[in-house]
């Protein structure tokens, strides 16, 4: 068990290097000029004196370990390279967007986690009506897209009943600060949270209704049932200890998904977050940017499963004995 969990943090590590590795070649690899690439900038719009300033400025001069050096120093000092379309940092322009999209994100990935956990336990522990109507809801609602359900949930409760707002994360008229701008950005966070709950809890809910219906044939469960103790004691003071180091991994692995899904969802919802940050950067073809997006949301991801996997190795009995032998 704990070589598994040292096997996924060694795997996770060298994910990350090979996307600081792709991220740096791709521009390089790509035909044409490197610097149309680097800047987002047309080679054609470029006077004699800017394109000379662009290759002074992204060392192209150089040979290719140079410049690899001078990339791993922008990711090390936080930079992540320059936005020529922004004029800005790369970083900074992210950390101006990414508190948005983490707030949708990471509620999504807290309210599904929770709810596939308590559901999953109650239709995996016994086959009954709950199970048996679950089952075929889950597999039929893990079909629907992210954004087809951000759509219907537009339509009916925005546009229809007008109950909840359609765009941005706040009202205009609101002022920044307070418990009245606090609520509001709540009521704001409903429908896209919603939006991307709904369309992770499926997937996540088949995930720990299976886990737990495997552990249900388990010998300590077995032998609690014998003893007369209630399914719902053997639920939370048995099963739940034994589904937590998958649990766990599960919401590592949800962290990296929610991410992708909030890009979706934020230009769904005219939020200005990473995704719609994303999207601009492709428009402009600003490619720095581009760049910086993706490594972040991968460095989010990588880092959300190592840091689970290391959890693991410290809360799983299994774990912790086999590291002692």
């Amino acid at each position: 068990m704990r070589k598994k969990y040292i096997k996924n943090i060694i795997v996770c590590v060298v994910c990350f290097l090979f996307i600081i590795l792709l991220n740096f070649a791709l521009p390089r690899l790509i035909p044409g000029d490197p610097v149309a690439y680097l800047t987002g900038m047309d080679e054609q719009s470029m006077s004699a004196e800017q394109y000379k300033f662009y290759r002074s400025a992204l060392h192209i001069d150089e040979n290719a370990f140079v410049q690899f050096g001078y990339y791993l120093k922008e990711i090390f000092t936080g930079g992540l390279g320059y936005s020529f379309r922004k004029q800005s940092d790369v970083a900074a322009v992210i950390g101006s967007r990414i508190d948005a999209t983490l707030q949708i994100s990471l509620t999504a990935v807290v309210i599904s986690c929770l709810l596939a956990l308590v559901w999953g336990l109650a239709a995996g522990s016994k086959r009954g009506i709950v199970d048996k109507i679950s089952m075929p809801v889950n597999a039929i609602a893990s079909t629907f897209p992210v954004f087809l359900i951000g759509m219907t949930l537009i339509i009916a409760l925005s546009f229809d009943l007008k109950l909840f707002p359609y765009s941005g994360l706040n009202s205009p008229d609101v002022t920044q600060g307070g418990a009245a701008y606090f609520f509001d950005r709540i009521y704001h966070l409903i429908l896209p949270v919603t939006s991307l709950t709904a369309a992770m809890l499926p997937s996540r809910f088949l995930l720990m209704r299976n886990t737990v219906r495997t552990a249900m044939s388990e010998r300590y469960v077995l032998f609690a049932r014998q003893r007369g103790l209630s399914m719902h004691r053997i639920r939370y003071s048995y099963l739940l200890k034994n589904v937590a180091p998958p649990f766990a991994t599960m919401v590592g692995m949800s962290v990296g998904a929610s991410i992708g899904g909030s890009v979706i969802v934020e230009n769904l919802f005219s939020i200005n977050g990473m995704g719609s940050l994303l999207t601009d950067a492709v428009y402009a073809l600003d490619y720095p940017l581009i760049q910086g997006v993706l490594f972040v949301s991968a460095s989010i991801a990588v880092v959300s499963i190592i840091l689970t996997d290391i959890i693991c190795i410290i809360a799983d009995p299994k774990a912790r004995l086999e590291g002692r032998k």
